[in-house]
């Protein structure tokens, strides 16, 4: 209560000192990456100064919470997006203590987390560098859990991984997958009960709606996020887009300076903050409540499959199909005049 960036103390964040839009050089990383790999990039910088990198990862239950890797290898374990509240545990302490020990760490989160450890801290140091994201809100850890053993009973086994923003099925987009052991299975997001609910903003935390975060005032030494822009850009630049490009802000001196030392690790094209932050609603605005929220969660310990019927609402895969079809063979005319029927 004494630490809380929201109760006690107005946003510690800098605006945008640079922007730009990233894609790591590194392909075997930028596959685990959800957008550019612009996060992977800054971590393999930390690491090889001999630094300590913080973030969120799935234990073998698929819970996420924050750990720390001081190795390379063990980076894909921060690397893509979870949509889910990771549990900080200890992480604050770990990094108070890895810093008075003399070394340099890395902690990446959304920018709320970011702004608690600052506030935590009580002081900026040299040797800390952090990373916020472009975040849209958190769902529970409850729910997400009791998703993935209705998804296991459904599906016959027991989920051994999972990933929200998979590049093996749909490229650079959104969509997932998860894996039994042997083989993995596609996740598409629209007949999904729990990635569908998530992109309409119906399970977050209900701080998120109301998130002083969420603007340009950045919490983070640097800001990552997709950029979404791409196809908008009025001179479009030499990347392969379907590789997953990432947008970065660069919001202190401290960034700066390490954006200097991992140049080379990255294709990296400058670009202004309006066209940057194109498509990235929550670099301005909090997400929408949905009144629907407070029914999924005050229902919350009903069985999961009750749950997605009557709350988690999502399009059945005959349907998806059929709408996919239909947007192939149909003209843009016909199909407008076929949703003003419908509604």
């Amino acid at each position: 209560l004494k630490r809380c960036p929201v109760a006690n103390k107005e946003s510690s964040g800098n605006n945008p000192l640079e922007s730009m839009i990233l894609q790591d050089k590194d392909f075997e990383s930028l596959k685990n990456s959800t957008s550019g790999g612009a996060f992977a990039c800054v971590a393999r910088g930390v690491l090889k100064q001999g630094g300590v990198v913080f973030g969120a990862a799935y234990d073998e239950s698929l819970n996420v919470s924050h750990i720390a890797v001081t190795d390379i290898a063990d980076l894909p374990k921060l690397q893509g997006s979870k949509y889910v509240s990771s549990d900080l545990k200890d992480s604050y302490k770990r990094v108070k203590a890895y810093l008075k020990d003399g070394r340099r760490v890395l902690f990446s989160g959304t920018p709320c987390q970011i702004a608690g450890l600052k506030s935590f801290l009580g002081e900026d140091s040299d040797m800390l560098l952090t990373v916020d994201l472009v975040c849209h809100g958190v769902p529970s850890q409850k729910l997400f859990q009791k998703y993935i053993r209705w998804l296991g009973e459904k599906k016959g086994f027991p989920i051994k991984s999972f990933c929200f923003r998979s590049k093996k099925f749909y490229g650079w987009s959104l969509g997932g997958e998860y894996f039994d052991g042997k083989k993995s299975y596609a996740i598409n997001p629209d007949c999904d009960p729990y990635y569908a609910a998530f992109l309409r903003g119906e399970t977050f935390r209900k701080s998120c709606y109301s998130c002083k975060f969420a603007n340009m005032n950045r919490e983070g030494d640097f800001t990552v996020g997709d950029f979404w822009g791409f196809h908008n850009m009025k001179d479009p630049v030499d990347f392969d887009y379907k590789k997953g490009l990432s947008m970065l802000l660069v919001n202190s001196s401290k960034g700066v300076e390490l954006l200097k030392q991992i140049e080379g690790d990255a294709a990296i094209v400058p670009l202004d903050l309006q066209t940057i932050s194109a498509g990235n609603w929550n670099l301005h605005h909090p997400s929408v409540y949905k009144p629907i929220r407070d029914e999924i969660y005050a229902n919350i310990d009903q069985p999961f499959d009750e749950l997605q019927k009557k709350y988690l609402h999502h399009e059945e895969k005959f349907m998806y199909y059929v709408r996919r079809l239909r947007r192939k063979l149909l003209p843009q005319k016909i199909r407008n005049a076929l949703n003003r029927l419908r509604h």
